[in-house]
């Protein structure tokens, strides 16, 4: 028998595929991306709302909504912090569409501020994580 090295059935892994050139719209959501400060903010808009949400206010999230998801937010913030930019912002990506799926209508149809803008900044902070995700990270 002979001492060949066995390879793995695919050792061409993402860190070994060549980076291409990112444009200047790119880098800047790259930027905001890869911090975890962005969705740390979404983390801490969702315990915010937990006071309204508590009363019962129309157009808020619920209890359970609030909860659920700043930890969420806050475990890929932490996802983020350590390096780990593809798994950060997909928890991100996914779990503000979740958001918007259960709280997005019922924002909407109370007509306050507060409840719809914070649908504005769970999408535009979700879409930089989904572009990241999606396109960047490919």
């Amino acid at each position: 028998m002979t001492d060949v090295p066995l390879d793995p059935p695919s050792s061409y892994t993402l860190s070994q595929q060549p980076k291409r050139e990112l444009s200047f719209f790119e880098q800047r959501i790259h930027a905001v991306a890869t911090s975890p400060y962005a969705v740390l903010t979404l983390s801490v808009a969702n315990l915010a709302a937990l006071s309204k949400a508590r009363k019962l206010v129309r157009g808020y999230p619920t209890v359970i909504s609030c909860l659920g998801h700043a930890g969420i937010f806050a475990a890929a913030a932490v996802a983020l912090q350590t390096g780990d930019i593809v798994n950060g912002s997909g928890l991100a990506t996914v779990w503000s569409a979740n958001w918007l799926m259960f709280n997005a209508r019922k924002a909407f149809t109370s007509r306050r501020v507060v409840p719809m803008s914070m649908v504005g900044l769970v999408a535009s902070i979700g879409s930089a994580y989904g572009y990241q995700y999606f396109v960047i990270d490919q």
